[in-house]
């Protein structure tokens, strides 16, 4: 046995802010240690938000750059809609996602879809893209439902977006090692996970609540920091449902320059990133 990995800290988020016309939590990063984490660099979660009918085609959040990192969403309830600057569009719905590799430049925009009303739920990502893929040409991959490998576990199932899983592995592709597991636990359904000990990995409890390795319990709207020792993961739900998002990757060694909407090595390369954009490089 290698042991299990330790919980190091629960996090329970920032004070809620307004995004367009979502309320969201932020959780990463954590206390401005851009590495602690890495490659995963900002988390946000948009709890659950009942919308009212409105006309038209949704509520748009404007069009906005990102160079130097990939976005991606994860939807729990409703539906989200994406454009860019590169041609790419179009909806995801309740248990879907998009991986947006933002590259060396790009600008979109994604907003509710709920014409009719609804309740909307998400959960947005960042993951850093190694220097030497920081200007790689950006793309989008939408992940539905069909395209999510889905594995049994007690009680449960482990949805595999991104990595492996008991040898079977997600659509989205990455730069670098990681795993992005959607987790979902009946009342005492349990999920026994393994990830190399010097991943850096993290739980996001969206609903329910959580026993980790037979100890700690967790209630949802918290993030779960474990330490980078051991290999092991035991999850039991405590609740009716449980929803979790694990995410484990390799730790990039490399500086973090962060500043708005961009994340590069060094702020040279960050003024740069303005110019570009304000020179209308980005489409």
């Amino acid at each position: 046995m290698a042991g299990v990995k330790r919980i190091e800290a629960i996090l329970s988020g920032s004070e809620p802010f307004k995004v367009i016309d979502m309320e969201v939590k932020n959780y990463l990063p954590i206390l401005s240690d851009y590495h602690r984490m890495s490659p995963f660099f900002m988390l946000d979660h948009g709890p659950p938000k009942r919308f009212s009918p409105i006309s038209g085609e949704g509520r748009v959040d404007g069009l906005h750059p990102h160079r130097g990192l990939e976005t991606v969403t994860v939807v729990y309830e409703g539906a989200i809609t994406h454009y860019d600057t590169k041609g790419n569009g179009g909806t995801i719905h309740k248990d879907e996602a998009q991986w947006m590799t933002a590259g060396a430049g790009i600008q979109h925009t994604e907003f509710p879809e709920l014409p009719e009303g609804g309740l909307s739920e998400m959960i947005q990502l960042w993951v850093l893209l190694p220097q030497a893929y920081k200007m790689t040409e950006p793309k989008y991959q939408p992940l539905t439902r069909e395209t999510i490998k889905s594995v049994p576990v007690r009680d449960g199932e482990v949805r595999i977006i991104a990595g492996n899983y008991s040898g079977v592995n997600g659509p989205a592709t990455s730069f670098t090692p990681i795993h992005l597991l959607d987790v979902r636990l009946e009342m005492g359904g349990e999920a026994e996970l393994a990830f190399p000990a010097h991943f850096n990995t993290g739980v996001f409890v969206v609903k329910g609540e959580v026993e980790v390795n037979s100890d700690t319990t967790v209630a949802s709207g918290n993030f779960i920091l474990f330490e980078n020792a051991g290999e092991d993961l035991m999850l039991k739900s405590l609740s009716d449902r449980t929803v979790l998002l694990v995410l484990s990757g390799q730790p990039l060694q490399e500086p973090i320059a962060h500043r708005g909407p961009f994340v590069m090595n060094t702020p040279e390369e960050l003024d740069k990133a303005y110019q570009d954009f304000w020179s209308g490089k980005f489409g």
